[in-house]
């Protein structure tokens, strides 16, 4: 039997959403695998540079967000995702180009300007991949959303996987160089499959979306993913940092009390040398590289749990983004404020699992509060969401600075994930309120 052209033309269009996001898993993944590296090296000094790093990135993303929905809406999904991609491979060529041909003491705004792109082009492929599956799988879109989103927790978790073992072998510039070589991939695909016209070419999202922010259920659910996304996003991104430099975990690995202290006054090469050739080194970095790893596990069984909940069990959606959040603001406290490695590790895969929900849930039930602007609607709340990354990941790095001074005080600075999850909960649980003190269900 010969399959309708239609039904094989959405399995492509899926496929190209799919890959998309687990490209951005990557990418998401390649700020925490890489910036320790970047930081021993100089190429970011301290962790101050890292927080700007994050800053300008983040400012990219929620541009992104903001020129992506109407684009969508407009133009189509097709020309955001073929503008997303080609940004990404600028940025990633740069990055090699960066680390391996200039010098560390010039290499900050080449840095800082491959970040500012890799943060615009990532996040148009995320919205426009969020886009496109919420549009081909219309019936059942809260969970195709979280089956989509799935794909990027399998690529947070797999760049930390080889990342560590490909940098020993090949050099920093082939990480970048094989992550632009993915993309190159997501960009042909992209050229050569049609796409279905732009449903709302002739309306005008921009003035539109105003209504949008006179919903107070949209205001809460965009204000809880400005603090989910912040927050999981620093734990990506700092993770890494945090169990290779903080002395109260470097003490649960045998180390002395002095050996802990001296890490504050070697020399990057002395660091360097220390994680990348010295077994104990070595060592410690895999296990957080792991770490990492199994958070983006976690973050991948949540959403797949999530699907089926919501698609087979049907449970209420805002009752499932508010329980995630419970479990979440627990485990980070659990993680960031205990001594043992192995805690840290549990906490986070705990944190994980609750967040698993939290964003494509959100962005499912952004799409329904307006459906003749759906990509401005989802492109909104996650461009509110994403501008969470303009405070939070950066504060990691500023208050780790200022507290810690050059050494850096990476627990103190995750405290300000702990107070964004508790925000966060606090929104859900007023949507939660709301949304059944109204007898309004979600979709």
């Amino acid at each position: 039997m010969t399959k309708h052209p239609a039904f094989t033309r959405a399995i492509l269009l899926m496929t190209i959403a799919f890959l998309g996001i687990f490209l951005y898993g990557l990418l998401a993944a390649l700020p925490g695998s890489v910036l320790p590296t970047l930081e021993r090296n100089q190429f970011l000094p301290n962790d101050s540079a890292v927080g700007t790093f994050l800053l300008i990135n983040a400012i990219g993303a929620v541009v992104a967000y903001l020129v992506s929905g109407p684009i969508i809406d407009r133009i189509g999904k097709k020309v955001a995702l073929t503008f997303g991609t080609s940004l990404v491979i600028a940025s990633l060529i740069g990055f090699a180009a960066t680390v391996s041909k200039v010098s560390p003491k010039s290499a900050l705004l080449y840095v800082f300007t491959c970040s500012l792109l890799l943060g615009l082009g990532a996040n148009a492929i995320v919205a426009a991949g969020h886009a496109l599956v919420a549009d081909v799988a219309a019936s059942w879109r809260n969970a195709a959303l979280n089956l989509l989103d799935i794909c990027f927790g399998l690529g947070l978790a797999s760049l930390p996987l080889f990342v560590q073992s490909l940098q020993r072998r090949a050099g920093l510039s082939s990480i970048f160089l094989m992550l632009s070589g993915l993309s190159i991939v997501l960009l042909l695909l992209v050229a050569f499959s049609r796409f279905s016209d732009s449903r709302h070419s002739d309306s005008s999202p921009v003035g539109a979306a105003g209504s949008l922010f006179r919903n107070p259920s949209f205001v809460l659910l965009a204000s809880a993913l400005f603090m989910y996304v912040g927050a999981e996003v620093s734990v990506g991104k700092w993770v890494v940092t945090f169990m290779e430099r903080d002395p109260r975990i470097l003490t649960s690995y045998g180390l002395t009390t002095d050996h802990v202290v001296s890490f504050a006054n070697m020399s990057p090469e002395m660091l360097s040398r220390f994680f990348e050739t010295e077994a104990l080194g070595i060592s410690i970095a895999s296990y957080a590289l792991t770490t990492l790893t199994l958070f983006a596990m976690a973050l991948l069984v949540g959403r797949l749990v999530s699907s089926f909940v919501l698609g087979v069990l049907h449970v209420n959606s805002y009752l499932l983004i508010t329980l995630g959040s419970l479990l979440t603001t627990i485990s980070l406290i659990v993680a960031f404020t205990a001594s043992s490695s192995g805690a840290v590790r549990l906490g986070l895969i705990a944190a994980g699992f609750g967040m698993g929900p939290a964003f494509p849930t959100s962005v499912g039930l952004a799409s329904v509060m307006m459906p003749r602007i759906a990509g401005t609607a989802m492109s909104l709340v996650m461009g509110v969401g994403f501008a969470g990354l303009l405070v939070i990941p950066p504060a990691v790095g500023y208050i780790s600075s200022a507290v810690g001074g050059t050494a850096g005080d990476v627990r103190s600075g995750l405290m300000v994930v702990i107070a964004a999850c508790v925000l966060m909960l606090i929104l859900h649980a007023l949507l939660l309120l709301r949304e059944w003190g109204w007898g309004l269900r979600p979709e």
